[in-house]
């Protein structure tokens, strides 16, 4: 069962790689038979930046001067349904993990999804199976006591239309948008949206327009910053009744709605991913949907940065790795993790993603590399990523 599970596998992953044209994976990109210090690396979580990391590990894997002990790193996809692959192998090592296949044939292995359910995941692990996260959100309140969060790429979360669309061609307004996802509380249109209606913000749109909201499932990253960020800290469908509640889908993928309802529909897309879709790079999930203007502004090469500036949903994308190890006896299991993700101290302590050697397969993967400057923490070097960095 285990090699016909091997098998499929392998020709998702190809399949999809061919039909994507996603990252180049180099020849030679890694055994799948560890030995002696080869250490096999596991990394679930994020939607958001999966591609980006199935892109960036491979490299890794062959790299010599980065990865000294020769470790493989193999990217968890956050669902088993195309495009992702049907199911992923994890190889075995000689010291920790033993080999695992993850299929979503059952419970216990359907991979996490999301950046919050790939934490969850990285923290019950006590075998080595997962040893690092993916996450676009970034930490929450004492979660760096026991984590680092390496950020070292930029997306940026933005509404989106589709055509035919009744918004404004204005855009809207971060307040117009929180009155969109959010309800009255009381009053005669207690439970409905405060915004309910295209026309109330577009005279041009007609009288019952009535807006349709999407959003990301609710363990993804996205739909955390969504909610913490362009919401301003307002959860979304608060105060709504059960007739006014969002549809909620896999994040950065439109493909559910509907024909009917894309005159009034809106829904949430990262730019990066809303990017590299339009390239051709991933698969075209946008089902027509196109970025929106938010506070007069749309996200663009110019606009996602760090300045004061920047686009709104401008944010950190990151990696996260727990301080300590699991299994307890894999004592150098954040350091393994952290020569691709992270900067320690001492000379050659820059990871291979911090020393800008990623740039190139972030870019491609529509997502913006952070400059270099100071990492942050105690006594590392400066570096292209920010140690557990304050939310922009």
């Amino acid at each position: 069962m285990r090699s016909r599970i091997r098998i499929l596998a392998a020709l998702s992953a190809v399949a999809t790689v061919a039909s994507l044209g996603a990252a180049v994976i180099p020849a030679g990109a890694g055994p799948t038979i560890l030995t002696g210090a080869q250490n096999s690396l596991g990394a679930a979580g994020s939607d958001t930046s999966y591609w980006m990391m199935q892109g960036i590990s491979p490299q890794y894997n062959v790299d010599k001067v980065k990865n000294t002990d020769g470790d493989y790193v193999t990217q968890i996809p956050p669902l088993n349904n195309a495009p992702f692959p049907a199911g992923t192998y994890v190889p075995k090592d000689a010291i920790v993990a033993g080999s695992f296949t993850w299929t979503s044939q059952s419970a216990a292995v359907t991979p996490p999804d999301g950046s919050s359910a790939g934490i969850a995941a990285l923290d019950a692990d006590s075998t080595g199976q997962i040893d690092f996260a993916r996450s676009s959100r970034g930490p929450k309140t004492g979660e760096t006591s026991t984590h680092n969060f390496w950020a070292y790429a930029l997306g940026a979360v933005d509404f989106v239309t589709f055509p035919g669309t009744h918004a404004p061609a204005a855009g809207l307004t971060q307040t117009q948008l929180i009155n969109i996802y959010t309800c009255n509380a009381t009053g005669p249109n207690v439970g409905k949206p405060i915004i309910s209606d295209w026309h109330q913000i577009n005279s041009s749109a007609p009288v019952g327009s009535t807006i349709v909201k999407y959003l990301p499932q609710t363990s993804s990253g996205t739909f955390s910053f969504f909610s913490s960020k362009l919401l301003n800290g307002n959860t979304p469908d608060a105060n709504c009744d059960a007739s006014h509640l969002s549809t909620f889908h896999e994040e950065h993928d439109s493909r559910s709605v509907t024909a009917a309802s894309k005159p009034n529909a809106i829904d949430a897309f990262d730019y990066a991913r809303w990017t590299a879709q339009a390239r051709g790079t991933e698969a075209d999930l946008r089902n027509g949907a196109t970025l929106g203007k938010l506070n007069g502004v749309t996200p663009s090469p110019s606009t996602v940065n760090t300045s004061a500036s920047r686009f709104l949903g401008t944010r950190y994308i990151f990696n996260v790795v727990r301080l300590a190890s699991h299994p307890a006896g894999y004592a150098a299991q954040r350091t393994d993790v952290e020569k691709l993700i992270g900067v320690r101290a001492g000379a050659g302590g820059v990871g291979y993603i911090c020393s800008n050697q990623a740039s190139r397969a972030i870019t491609n993967a529509g997502f913006v590399p952070l400059p270099g400057g100071a990492t942050g923490g105690t006594g590392l070097p400066n570096s292209f990523c920010r140690l557990n960095p304050i939310a922009l």
